[in-house]
């Protein structure tokens, strides 16, 4: 699609989109995001439609263009907004009629309920169904179907496709398929970086942090250490002390300096700040608790019930703390989160903002001299089940570079050369922020791989066995938080040993 023409329609359109994704988390009372990262979530429907589309038409002969007919399914993350269906129709029209893919491939577009896309995708490859594409797709979605996917690197390899335009490591980002296969191409991200409160800051009489990876913060490096600084000194008491007087009071915290917001209570997730890992070991069958991990809990647990600059589950929860949502609250002076939060920092219409355009964003702090900064991914994948593979791979090229369907989407297009839109549409809906956009292309080069998403045995038991490990530290104190740690890693074990889908 011609990027000039239809890029004001697509920033419209993205506008719709955070607009209801915003009416849903304004009045939210839950303490993290969904589990799907905001831009790809479907309002649910009392009953659901599975199918938004007419009928899949026989791809046993060729389309009407002459070309083979290939299945692309949506529902799995983003794609059910009606004006994010009109731009799909829209780019699936354009293929149909290039001239260039006459007598090549043919586009058949299947839209299913996010409610019930999952299971229908199960069911179609139960019986030998199953559609050439599936996505858009996060690494979660992926996960659920992972021994589906077919190994993209002999086509990219075969076609030429151009990874060197994104920086390396995200290049690397989808080889998580079983040994190591590429399952998908970079195409839309939400990078993730620190956004803080002017506001907080100006009153404390406080320089903001970096925007550069490197940068020193008041002359010393911008490090997890300096965040623990800096977030004690943005704590404060209902009696005006910060965190590092003598006089201040953790029983009455009307302000808090940091937090890992929405980190949907994933270990792997808050402390990817402190390097990625992930719960399996290299042998894809034995638990751990990397070293980088342990440190992370550490640091959180000390910052939640030593240092006070971190809010604990309850608090969060509160009222101070805009019950579940504590940037939009503009009582936390920090936090990291993802650019799909561009749908929360201000409540919906007609509630008044309380945050509104006075905000920045700041690179990750590193550690170790490291930086590491947690990314959430969309992407098309090929299922192992296809009979045309070369048609497929033209066509999953084609989507994955397309900038208008990545910004529909509400996701930061994986190629720079079609950022303009997403970023016209960001700063359309906060025109006073004045956004440092080389933050988020700096965190994309410094992804945490393993992904904090990635794959595990049994990943929707295990997960839940994480999360309440999330919930628990933050909840009440912990009288050894490794004893803690030592028991989730023996449960996981627990699970891995036991899940239908472990390695052999």
């Amino acid at each position: 699609m011609n990027q000039s023409r239809s890029g004001p329609r697509a920033l419209i359109a993205l506008l719709g989109v955070i607009a209801i994704i915003a009416a849903a988390c304004g009045g939210s009372a839950a303490s993290t995001a969904p589990s799907v990262a905001p831009s790809e979530a479907v309002a649910p429907s009392a009953e659901p439609t599975p199918l938004l589309t007419p009928e899949p038409i026989d791809a046993s002969v060729p389309g009407p263009n002459g070309g083979q007919i290939i299945r692309w399914f949506v529902g799995l993350g983003a794609g059910g907004q009606p004006q994010q269906i009109q731009v799909q129709k829209d780019f699936v029209t354009a293929f149909n009629n290039d001239p260039a893919n006459k007598d090549k491939a043919y586009i058949s577009l299947e839209i299913l309920d996010n409610n019930v896309a999952a299971n229908i995708l199960k069911t179609q490859i139960a019986a030998g169904n199953a559609p050439d594409i599936i996505g858009p797709v996060g690494v979660e979605g992926l996960n659920i179907f992972i021994d589906q996917l077919a190994d993209l690197q002999p086509l990219i390899d075969s076609t030429g496709y151009d990874m060197s335009k994104y920086p390396e490591a995200l290049a690397n980002f989808f080889k998580i398929g079983k040994g190591g296969a590429t399952i998908g191409v970079p195409f839309g991200t939400y990078p993730s970086f620190l956004w803080y409160n002017k506001k907080l800051f100006d009153e404390a009489n406080l320089p903001y942090p970096p925007t550069k990876v490197g940068d020193l913060y008041e002359g010393k490096p911008w490090d997890i250490a300096a965040v623990r600084e800096l977030g004690m000194k943005l704590t404060v008491d209902a009696n005006g002390n910060d965190a590092t007087s003598p006089d201040f009071d953790p029983a009455n915290i009307v302000q808090w300096g940091f937090d890992s917001q929405w980190a949907d209570n994933a270990p792997t997730a808050e402390t990817a700040l402190f390097g990625a890992g992930s719960f399996l070991a290299d042998d894809g069958k034995t638990a751990q608790i990397p070293d980088a991990m342990r440190t992370g809990i550490h640091w959180f647990n000390d910052g939640v019930w030593k240092d006070h600059f971190i809010p604990n589950q309850n608090q969060v929860n509160g009222d101070l703390l805009a019950k579940g949502n504590p940037f939009q609250s503009g009582n936390l002076a920090m936090t990291e989160i993802h650019t799909w939060y561009t749908c929360c920092v201000n409540p919906a219409a007609p509630a008044e903002p309380i945050v509104g355009d006075d905000f920045g964003w700041a690179v990750a702090p590193s550690y170790n001299g490291t930086t590491t900064a947690k990314l959430h991914a969309d992407t098309f994948s090929m299922l192992k089940t296809t009979k045309h593979p070369d048609e497929t791979f033209a066509v999953l090229s084609a989507l994955a570079a397309s900038g208008d369907l990545a910004t529909i989407y509400g996701a930061m297009p994986a190629d720079p050369s079609q950022t303009q839109p997403f970023k016209d549409a960001i700063e359309a809906a906060y025109p006073k922020a004045d956004l440092d956009w080389a933050v988020p292309e700096a965190m994309l080069g410094n992804p945490d791989i393993p992904n904090h998403q990635a794959w595990v045995p049994d990943y929707a038991k295990s997960k839940a066995a994480w999360q309440a490990f999330g919930v628990g530290y933050r909840t009440a104190e912990s009288p050894d938080i490794d004893a803690d740690l030592d028991k989730l890693q023996t449960t996981l074990q627990g699970i891995f040993d036991a899940a239908p889908d472990k390695n052999p």
